[in-house]
This record gives structure tokens, C-alpha cells and sequence, in this order.
């Protein structure tokens, strides 16, 4: 039998540089199973169920103080529900995944 699995994630475009590096490598760090997919212009971060992006853990690999409304420059799209965004961190998540 074949489980499939169920991802949320966002697509960063990569015109956005060190950021959107700092940002995939946070997603790493903070969550498990996460894939990135290399799509040239942009890249898909998906991870299984809910994916968190913490501001802490983007400045140390940016390597300068983060805004979390600068994800609305780099990120085209979200898969999933965003069920929390504030100064501090993002939650993508299905609602049900409890």
C-alpha cells in the first residue's frame, strides 16, 4: 500500500539571493524531511504536513537582523494554510494535521 504524504511548503524566487538562502537553510534546521527543488528562477520548499520559518534561525545564516515581511519579497507563492505570521515566525500547515 502507498502512503502518499502530504506537503506544505513555498516557492522562493532566487532573484532574492543570500535571503532566500538563509531562508531554505532555516526551513532545514527547523523542520524534518524538508526537500528543495531547484527550479533556475525559483525554488520549492516543501515539508511533510507544517512547515515552521523562525526569524532567530534565518538571521544567523543571513548574518544580519530579519524582517519577517521580507519573505512577501522572495516568496511567489504558499501551499498549505499560513496559520501564524508575525515578527517572529511563520506556520504553514493543513489545519487537520493534528
Amino acid at each position: 500500500m502507498t502512503v502518499k504524504q502530504a506537503y506544505v511548503g513555498m516557492d522562493l524566487d532566487t532573484s532574492g539571493g543570500s535571503m532566500v538562502d538563509a531562508i531554505i537553510s532555516a526551513i532545514q534546521e527547523d523542520n524534518e524531511g524538508v526537500i528543495v527543488e531547484d527550479f533556475m528562477v525559483y525554488k520549492k520548499v516543501k515539508a511533510p504536513g507544517r512547515m515552521v520559518l523562525k526569524r532567530e534561525t534565518v538571521e544567523e545564516h543571513f548574518g544580519a537582523d530579519f524582517d519577517m515581511d521580507r519573505v512577501h519579497i522572495v516568496m511567489s507563492s504558499a501551499f498549505g494554510f499560513i496559520t501564524d505570521w508575525d515578527e517572529e515566525q511563520l506556520i504553514i500547515e493543513w489545519e487537520d494535521a493534528e
